[in-house]
């Protein structure tokens, strides 16, 4: 009830965290109509007492701004820049829906004042954002933490898309068994990473794909096998989550793409000049059709050096490539 202490500490906290921030302030005068507001005829004195209740408190200062002749509140909350981030995340991320995404974002917009919150909402516009369209996502990706978490098998149907935008599951509608050992992200989309028992080998599948996900009491296998994997490590060398053979490759690259190589393949790989406009760099990646299209988009930017089988790989992906615009091309 007004009069406490206490509540009226509250008040001045809340009216100060939703209303300033660095550059945003208050005046005393404010201040102390918020006071009247929330039931509280309050002279001055009373509300420097209670700054300096705040002020006593851990990760709270109530600063004053002699420009202004204002006051605001320091905290040890997020930055402005963190929530920037997080919010741009959210946003930016293929594997949730909008609705999901603004609720998340609300909820996110919420930990800070209001000055900042507009900022960050106008920046949050993410426009034609091509976003995944299985709402029940979100919560049946628990179930996948909580099979890694426990070491227990799921099971699963797994679907694509068809041009009528219809579902067509794969197994003729049978279910996945597999066990799962990780959660990667690659290009926005959430992948499960799990061990086929019936393949003998680890797969990935795409978790907005995923349906009717199931936790089983049935303890993991791949134990062995997955200690010898480095997920880091593997993460740049395959495209699109496509996996392959293995192999180091030698790449001649335009000396512009030096930026290109190191965000791909990271700073620890070694480019060597080869003449005033060129470089030489040996990349490990997993051998599949993505890759070959990632060289292609180079055009003639990128060569493929060694080994030759690689090399003619690259030369049976263009040769079918431009077979396919032939008159008589067929895919």
């Amino acid at each position: 009830m007004p009069g406490q202490p206490f509540d009226r500490i509250a008040v001045l906290y809340n009216y100060l965290f939703h209303n300033t921030s660095k550059g945003h302030t208050v005046a005393v005068a404010d201040i102390l109509t918020n006071y009247r507001n929330h039931g509280y005829e309050l002279e001055i004195k009373s509300f420097y007492r209670d700054k300096d209740v705040l002020n006593a408190l851990d990760g709270i200062e109530i600063a004053y701004d002699h420009r202004t002749r204002g006051y605001w509140m320091k905290t040890d909350g997020f930055e402005p820049y963190e929530l920037r981030l997080i919010v741009d995340s959210i946003q930016s991320s293929k594997f949730i829906t909008q609705n999901v995404a603004n609720r998340i974002t609300a909820k996110v917009l919420s930990l800070t004042d209001r000055n900042t919150s507009a900022v960050l909402n106008r920046q949050a516009v993410v426009a034609n954002r091509i976003r995944n369209m299985n709402e029940s996502v979100l919560d049946e990706t628990g179930r996948l933490y909580r099979a890694v978490r426990e070491d227990k098998k799921v099971s699963f149907r797994f679907f694509h898309y068809d041009r009528e935008k219809k579902k067509q599951y794969s197994k003729s509608g049978g279910r996945y068994i597999v066990s799962p050992y990780a959660i990667l992200w690659n290009d926005g989309n959430c992948y499960l990473y799990a061990y086929e028992e019936e393949k003998a080998r680890f797969s990935h599948f795409r978790i907005d794909r995923m349906e009717d996900i199931r936790l089983l009491a049935l303890p993991r296998v791949g134990k062995d096998e997955y200690k010898e994997k480095d997920l880091t490590a593997r993460q740049p060398k395959i495209f699109n989550m496509f996996s392959g053979e293995e192999c180091l490759v030698k790449l001649r690259c335009i000396n512009r793409l030096a930026d290109v190589m190191l965000d791909r393949f990271g700073r620890e790989i070694i480019l060597t000049p080869d003449d005033e406009a060129h470089f030489l760099v040996n990349v490990p990646v997993e051998l599949s059709p993505p890759f070959y299209a990632w060289i292609a988009s180079f055009g003639r930017q990128v060569k493929i050096l060694s080994p030759e089988k690689v090399v003619d790989g690259m030369r049976d992906f263009l040769q079918k490539s431009m077979d396919m615009y032939k008159n008589d091309g067929k895919m």
